[in-house]
């Protein structure tokens, strides 16, 4: 078991709604520090959180509480799940530089803790492969996260993620 460690976000509100996705980011940070400043210490009307984040050698951080709504889908939509993807869904970030306007870079450690703690929430949430989906799945006219980089192949082959082509 994978030990995760608790570092509180303030960016969070009631959920309503019951979990039934994840959304995968990639921060686009060079560092864990400027990933923590970003979505624990943002200001309106800027403010963000995820409820996970993995950093580059696969340490797993909780920001928020699962039964709390992160604010990290911003506007989006899914099928079956509506517009208010914050309420049904669990994000994670993936730690990432952005280079030449690409993100990219993710390591071994990170993608085994990746798929380590979605086949934990998949299975205690009951999620389906389907509705394990990136940021630009949702919102594929504003976010390119995880980007084109991301080994989506990994989390189809151990059953995550159907097999939908991905932005």
């Amino acid at each position: 078991m994978k030990i995760i460690r608790s570092i509180c976000s303030p960016h969070y509100n009631e959920r309503k709604k019951t979990i039934r996705m994840l959304v995968l980011h990639a921060t686009a940070t060079g560092t864990l520090d400027e990933t923590f400043s970003y979505l624990i210490d943002s200001v309106a009307p800027n403010r963000v959180s995820a409820h996970y984040v993995i950093d580059r050698n696969g340490q797993i951080y909780q920001l928020v509480p699962d039964e709390k709504r992160a604010w990290h889908a911003g506007i989006s939509w899914w099928p079956d799940m509506g517009d208010d993807i914050n309420d049904v869904s669990i994000g994670i970030e993936f730690q990432c530089p952005e280079k030449n306007g690409q993100l990219g870079g993710f390591t071994k450690k990170q993608i085994k803790s990746g798929t380590f703690l979605c086949r934990y929430l998949c299975d205690r949430y009951q999620i389906a492969p389907k509705n394990v989906v990136g940021h630009s799945d949702i919102a594929p006219d504003r976010k390119k996260d995880p980007g084109k980089q991301f080994p989506w192949e990994i989390f189809v082959m151990a059953g995550l993620s159907d097999n939908k082509e991905r932005r």
